[in-house]
């Protein structure tokens, strides 16, 4: 696999001409997508001039949720701060966009992927390694021709990085094939060498392994209760067998329904996240300078969550705008480090003199 896997990436990397070959170069795989339903009854009346409709395969993010959305929250204001800020921790991250083809509602198309999903998207290690994608189906309102992906949007985050990404989602999602494991899902798959299980991307236990290569899969997905029972029992969460399905792309058909694009799972469909590994980012709550816009934002005082001992660190935690593209979390503590509250050598503490908007005890 790994031979064909290199000699497929040097014909399609487009470095120079190849001899010997003419014509359009065929793609590595094919899927059979389908759109059902009726976009009017779902398109908001602001989206003037007619819809542009397409589907895109998006490749899965391997993810890890922080502590705060799925520990029991301290207070009200917690509780808020996690409705309005955290995503669903069992839903599709996007990683990358890797195809697009425009669709007409309740009209079979194809959709042609030319290219290998990169080792960014593969979970693994090379002996052992494997990609999920998503069909994400989508109005392109800007014209582009693809899914533009955006980040969550921060607070007084200054000027953007050289090779950041947007905070705006520039197109309306209406549904895809994989939206959250607590749903039923039908995904695309890669696999590379063998099958490890325990990597638990994006699981499904009682469903067979998927084959070498690419494979069309399905599984009835399993409840958040179910989720955090095999946590505590170390295993991963079970689905019914009865409901898995394994397709070589030839012989399945991806029938996805229009959906209302408001619920905040369809709006995550085009938002990926900077952070995998529950790791947060702290910020400075400067006394010098001008207080942070929190107009339109939840925000709570907490002790710094913990899987462990109680911490007796307050922080305050923000949520995005409620007009947001994606959902986010910011944490601010007046004493600390970007990358801890509880460093050794703080980079800052405004323990004793706080700035006058710090709302917290």
């Amino acid at each position: 696999m790994a031979a064909v896997r290199q000699l497929a990436l040097v014909m399609l990397c487009g470095c120079g001409d190849l001899q010997g070959f003419s014509g359009p170069v065929p793609p590595v795989v094919s899927f059979h997508v389908e759109v059902t339903g009726d976009l009017a009854a779902f398109r908001p009346p602001t989206d003037a001039g007619p819809a542009n409709l397409h589907v895109a395969l998006v490749w899965g993010r391997q993810w890890l949720v922080e502590p705060l959305c799925i520990l029991p929250p301290e207070n009200a204001d917690a509780a808020a701060l996690i409705a309005a800020g955290c995503r669903d921790p069992l839903g599709f991250v996007p990683a990358r966009v890797a195809a697009n083809v425009a669709v007409e509602p309740n009209v079979p198309t194809q959709l042609d992927l030319f290219t290998l999903p990169a080792a960014d998207v593969m979970v693994g290690d090379l002996t052992a390694r494997v990609a999920y994608g998503s069909l994400v189906v989508y109005d392109d309102l800007d014209h582009s021709g693809k899914l533009e992906l955006a980040r969550p949007n921060r607070p007084d985050r200054g000027p953007p990085m050289q090779g950041d990404i947007s905070t705006t989602v520039n197109d309306r999602v209406y549904g895809a094939s994989f939206i959250t494991m607590t749903m039923a899902d039908q995904r695309v798959a890669f696999r590379e060498g063998a099958f490890s299980a325990v990597a638990a991307f994006y699981p499904r236990a009682g469903c067979g392994d998927p084959p070498p290569g690419f494979s069309v899969l399905a599984a009835g997905g399993f409840s958040f209760a179910e989720a955090l029972k095999a946590t505590q029992e170390n295993r991963l969460p079970m689905e019914d067998p009865a409901t898995c399905v394994q397709q070589a792309p030839a012989d399945a058909s991806f029938t996805i329904p229009l959906q209302s694009p408001s619920p905040p799972a369809m709006r995550e469909l085009a938002c990926t996240e900077r952070a995998t590994d529950a790791s947060v980012r702290y910020r400075e709550p400067d006394p010098a300078e001008d207080p942070p816009d929190f107009t339109n934002r939840v925000m709570a005082c907490v002790h710094s969550p913990s899987f462990g001992t109680p911490s007796d660190v307050v922080e305050l935690i923000v949520s995005g705008r409620s007009d947001d593209s994606c959902i986010g979390l910011t944490h601010y503590v007046l004493k600390g480090c970007s990358e801890s509250p509880t460093c050794g050598s703080p980079d800052w503490d405004h323990s004793l003199a706080p700035p006058t908007w710090w709302p917290c005890p």
